[in-house]
């Protein structure tokens, strides 16, 4: 996957408001700072650390609530984002009812990151 999270010169990025982990800062070589999301997909340029900083926090975790598709055996199937771990995300199929934002939680699907299989568009 191109644009992947570097493997070298990244560090954790904490909200100073809360402490809550919400991406990843790369040092550039040419002494910038590129700012990634939990999905290890680049958010931005690189920049000075600052802007990096607070557009990650800007960011925050709102992809826990927004929707979510998964190539799933040649279909796209509606996921919601359970958790995400340095290297590993597990989601769970979205289920219709009267309930909003539920999911099936027996079919729970755990990917590696970075991966190409979710996407926010059907």
């Amino acid at each position: 996957m191109t644009n992947a999270l570097p493997a070298e010169n990244i560090f954790d990025h904490r909200r100073s408001s809360d402490g809550e982990h919400v991406g990843y800062i790369h040092l550039t070589d040419d002494g910038l700072f590129a700012p990634f999301d939990l999905l290890h997909r680049p958010a931005g340029e690189a920049t000075e650390l600052e802007d990096a900083e607070n557009l990650l926090d800007e960011l925050g975790l709102r992809m826990f609530i927004e929707d979510w598709w998964l190539d799933l055996d040649g279909r796209r199937v509606k996921v919601l984002i359970q958790e995400v771990r340095r290297d590993t995300i597990s989601v769970a199929q979205a289920m219709d009812g009267p309930i909003a934002k539920s999911v099936d939680l027996l079919a729970v699907i755990e990917l590696p990151l970075p991966t190409d299989r979710l996407s926010q568009t059907a």
